[in-house]
């Protein structure tokens, strides 16, 4: 009975509130629609890496440009994919400004199609109309004058005690090392940060993870922070047009060949498959081993052509399991690892095990509307790479030495857009990915691609397009489609079908599936916006849950129906409410489900030097398998997207306070409480209870 109040409540009060919404006359500022789907592509991705990611990477650029805003009518592809706008908003701001000359205001940005007045106010902070502002010329003068500098610190911590951290004997140590984390359970992060109108910047990262020794500790280990990332990078638009120095990212192509940080795949948008990178960029995240560290440069030697040489010489993690009783130099490691966690004994044995050294070159040449790119590089690491045999690994690299090759095109016929790109390894593995997209109609925008990724291609910087966390043995078509219906309605939605011809983990023989996404979006007027969406998703697994083979693995199905509403009863004030339902089938097990219904309160003054932010959350599932993950506002350069499940409660306050314009303080608490169980987590991360809750503290210091 609770349960069916609570739905209907959900539903009455949105409608009641847009009901009233649109009798309002007042002009609000609403809440920028392009940080919604920002944070829906998060959220997915957030899901389906299910492991504890710093996305900050992915908008630190996007960030950037709120200080050094785009000029509109100069903007390349990939800045305006940047602003989060679709192949089809894009193709028709370049038709416009091709056809009827430069815009000047913002007002004339709603005479495009695609961009109406809500999109064009959510993207202001972004953009401009104006040419290079004063002082962008560099010299010492400028550098001092008009460059930006930052500083950030954060500290965070959950309040529970965790099993990890817990006190035990000396004796029971020494006898079970690996029992107990070596450090204290708060997470420290500090990063400073200059930057000169997108043009220079440079800057420092530091980091300490939960359980990792910071400052004290035994002699024979590493005192200070646990990770250190620093990096120099200038962009220019002449010959040199980027070098980067020190910790960065490189991308060329659709990232089958080489694509060294996070990527965007399937999202509610359908149609922005297509990848439109930046060749070299600075790495500021703290993603410990997803980064090259060394110098990369991109030349223009000739007209229309772009050449990109990198170097990168670092230590990664591995798992060391032995040596050569020959020859004691010759050390062997089962696995490359990503985690960047280095809490225990066991743990710190692999921190920078191993030298990875890669080198290269991409050269990208344009003639017209045509790009044509190739990509070559060499890796090599400091010891031999061993794998426990399996059916399923046999094709998996192992080694020391790996070459990688590539081919990239673009080809843009008016409306019409090709891509792709070709791949392969040295041991014989190929890869391809082709696609396209289409605007046929202003109102319509049509995306597909093909990929074929050979089960024998081996690659550690591949990151393209796919369903699998690999770029091999995988074979699918993807479809999806957006389309303006009406001034104030919206329709997206994609079909992905995809096959595995060689076996994978828990899946004994070569096996398929599909992914199915519609969502429908109404935007009765300035002030709300209502979302509908489904989801399918359907992979075959063995029976067994992953012990013993079978040759008949079963269909694994999950379904979620979604409704989102975010609403702006007045300027300050912005509700957002999520109800969400799935369910989970697989024959020979009973048929599970869970929902997910939260509210959130957002209150920004813009005249008022504070804002709040809270949500409440109630939440159900019969298991762990059928988790909801739900975006959370967190501090600058934070993410939280957690994952719900079983039965209880999950609450958060942030707040944020600015004293002037140079200092900015976060703090935020959050806590979930489950109704039926007494222990969370599992291993060193258990917690004896039912709660479990987390503080953070961040400053940022801008001068």
């Amino acid at each position: 009975m609770i349960m069916k109040t609570l739905l209907r409540l959900f539903f009455i009060i949105p409608v009641l509130l847009i009901a009233l919404g649109l009798s309002a006359q007042e002009p609000v500022k609403p809440e920028s629609i392009n940080a919604g789907q920002l944070e829906e592509k998060i959220e997915q991705l957030g899901g389906q890496a299910d492991a504890d990611i710093d996305f900050s990477e992915m908008v630190d650029e996007m960030l950037q440009y709120i200080s050094n805003p785009i000029n509109l009518n100069k903007a390349s592809e990939r800045e305006l994919r940047q602003l989060q706008l679709n192949d089809l908003q894009i193709n028709n701001l370049t038709s416009y400004v091709q056809k009827y000359g430069q815009l000047t205001s913002i007002y004339e940005l709603g005479m495009v199609e695609g961009f109406d007045s809500t999109l064009a106010i959510a993207i202001s902070p972004f953009i401009t109309f104006e040419l290079q502002p004063e002082g962008a010329k560099i010299n010492l003068k400028n550098l001092s004058r008009y460059g930006r500098h930052q500083i950030i610190t954060r500290y965070q911590q959950i309040l529970q005690e965790q099993t990890g951290f817990s006190p035990i004997s000396d004796s029971a140590l020494a006898l079970k090392p690996n029992s107990r984390y070596l450090g204290g359970p708060e997470r420290l992060y500090v990063r400073y940060g200059y930057s000169f109108y997108n043009r220079i910047r440079f800057g420092v990262t530091m980091e300490k993870d939960p359980g990792e020794i910071f400052l004290r500790g035994p002699d024979s280990l590493k005192k200070g922070f646990d990770f250190y990332s620093a990096h120099f990078y200038y962009t220019g638009n002449k010959f040199l047009k980027h070098l980067a120095l020190g910790d960065y990212h490189l991308a060329f192509g659709q990232g089958l060949t080489m694509y060294s940080s996070l990527a965007f795949g399937k999202s509610p948008g359908a149609i922005t498959n297509r990848r439109i990178a930046q060749p070299v960029k600075p790495n500021t995240g703290v993603n410990e081993n997803l980064f090259m560290r060394g110098a990369a440069a991109t030349i223009t030697p000739f007209r229309n052509t772009d050449l990109t040489l990198f170097y990168s010489d670092k230590k990664v993690d591995a798992n060391i399991t032995g040596s050569d009783s020959l020859n004691a130099e010759s050390l062997f490691i089962s696995s490359l690892q990503e985690t960047g966690y280095h809490r225990t004994p066991r743990e710190l044995e692999g921190k920078n095990a191993i030298e990875q050294k890669v080198y290269g070159g991409n050269i990208q040449t344009r003639v017209k509307m045509f790009r044509l790119g190739a990509t070559a590089y060499h890796t090599k690491l400091g010891a031999e790479l061993t794998r426990k045999d399996y059916l399923y690994n046999q094709f998996d690299f192992r080694g020391k030495e790996l070459t990688n090759f590539g081919m990239d095109f673009a080809a843009i016929l008016r409306s019409l857009t090709f891509f792709g790109e070709v791949a392969g390894s040295d041991n014989g593995g190929k890869a391809m990915l082709l696609g396209a997209t289409a605007t046929p109609d202003p109102h319509v925008a049509i995306s597909a691609v093909y990929r074929n990724y050979g089960k024998d291609y081996q690659s550690f910087f591949s990151n393209a397009f796919a369903e699998g966390s690999r770029n091999a043995n995988e074979k699918g078509l993807y479809i999806g489609i957006f389309t303006q219906l009406h001034r104030k309605w919206s329709f997206s939605a994609y079909a992905d079908h995809f096959r595995f011809s060689w076996l994978r983990f828990r899946v004994d023989s070569p096996s398929r599936g599909s992914e199915y996404l519609s969502q429908l979006t109404w935007n009765p007027n300035r002030r709300a916006e209502v979302q509908f969406r489904y989801r399918y998703q359907q992979k075959q697994l063995n029976p067994s849950g992953g012990t013993g083979y079978t040759d008949f693995p079963e269909p694994e199905t999950r379904q979620n129906a979604r409704v989102h509403l975010s609403f702006k009863p007045t300027q300050d004030i912005t509700l957002k409410s999520r109800i969400e339902t799935t369910w989970w089938f697989m024959p020979g097990f009973e048929n599970r489900t869970g929902f997910l219904i939260y509210q959130d309160i957002i209150y920004n003054d813009p005249e008022k030097p504070w804002l709040l932010n809270a949500r409440y959350a109630l939440f159900d599932t019969d298991s762990y398998n059928e988790r909801l993950y739900a975006y959370e506002s967190d501090v600058l350069y934070a993410f939280s997207i957690p994952s719900y499940y079983y039965k209880g409660s999950r609450f958060y306050l942030m707040g944020k306070y600015s004293f002037g314009r140079r200092l900015d303080l976060w703090v935020r608490y959050a806590l979930t409480q489950y109704a039926n169980k007494q222990k969370i987590g599992s291993g060193l991360d258990e917690i004896d209870g039912n709660q479990k809750s987390e503080i953070k503290v961040q400053i940022r210091l801008r001068f």
